[in-house]
């Protein structure tokens, strides 16, 4: 029996080899799983060259992906730091989809290198996503899952990144629809709060939201529910604007009417009667001011001024006032 068919997987993978309309790949070893397939290393047969492919079950799911990546294959991948495809193809009721091998993914890096990261390093990774986001931007695409795992280095020792997996991306009028998209530590305040219809700026909530955990070294925002998400942003930034409260579905979840101070944020103990979620009641969050301390400690060559303008610029993309 083969190795890779004894793996505990949403579908069985029964062969060590994928017969693609560019080739045959070999299966290698097993790079990552997640919720809708798996990611293989393979080495294409009579060719030292590697890939990672994208294995997924014939469904609605896979089909998309491969949808997705048709309409974006046109665009520069290196330019725009996009994933490069190099071909997809159906397998025995499998889709698999041929991707560039890159190093590892920001996740992982950050889990190995608990220190801060230098500015000039994260300027250069926000440079790069900005520039992929605008790419699938000016298609009439978003991503939808902008995440640490979903960004990767393109070689190691080097801080030029790539954007990757684009299973969940929707194009922006199916964004006005009632979607629940993204996973909570980078889920967009206005999808928390059901403000629709959404548009393409919760991509830029997202990155934020990834600038902000490489500059902090940690989540800016504790995302055991969604309460404490919401209740940390409001401690940062201030109570959403009255006109987006009115119009969110969602804002009796988190906010109570209070005849002194009108609409607040419920309490830990309201919010755990109203829902039975089990609420932390310390929420301990960094501010900004903070952060820039830390890094002046950890970096002798510290310009303030720089990192002033940088936290600004998270300000920007953190916008919870975007109805």
């Amino acid at each position: 029996m083969s190795r890779i068919g004894n793996n505990n997987t949403p579908f069985g993978v029964k062969d060590d080899y994928l017969e693609g309309n560019q080739g045959i790949y070999q299966i290698c070893e097993f790079l990552g799983e997640g919720t809708y397939g798996k990611v293989a290393k393979c080495r294409k047969l009579w060719s030292q060259k590697l890939y990672a492919v994208k294995i997924m079950k014939s469904d609605r799911a896979g089909l998309r992906e491969m949808e997705t990546m048709t309409l974006i294959k046109h665009l520069d991948p290196d330019q725009n730091h996009l994933v490069r495809m190099h071909e997809c193809f159906s397998f025995k009721n499998m889709t698999c989809i041929v991707y560039e091998i890159l190093a590892e993914s920001l996740h992982n890096y950050l889990c190995k290198n608990p220190n801060l990261i230098h500015l000039c390093h994260i300027r250069v990774i926000a440079q790069n996503l900005l520039k992929a986001l605008r790419a699938i931007g000016d298609l009439g695409l978003a991503h939808c899952d902008i995440k640490l795992d979903n960004i990767m280095f393109r070689e190691p020792n080097c801080a030029n990144v790539k954007l990757i997996d684009f299973g969940v991306a929707l194009k922006a009028e199916e964004l006005a629809t009632m979607v629940k998209i993204q996973v909570t530590p980078f889920r967009a305040p206005e999808v928390i709060l059901g403000l629709y219809p959404l548009d393409k700026s919760v991509d830029m909530w997202a990155l934020g939201v990834v600038l902000a955990c490489i500059y902090y070294g940690q989540y800016p925002f504790p995302y055991h529910t969604e309460y404490d998400t919401i209740r940390a942003m409001v401690q940062i930034f201030g109570l959403p604007e009255p006109k987006v409260l009115c119009m969110a579905m969602h804002t009796r979840t988190f906010f109570i009417w209070d005849d002194v101070c009108g609409l607040r944020l419920q309490t830990p103990e309201e919010h755990e009667r109203t829902t039975g979620n089990r609420i932390n009641g310390v929420n301990r969050v960094r501010g900004f001011d903070e952060v820039i301390e830390a890094h002046q400690r950890m970096f002798g060559l510290h310009d303030v001024n720089d990192h002033i303008v940088f936290t600004d610029l998270l300000k920007r993309m953190l916008e919870m006032n975007v109805a």
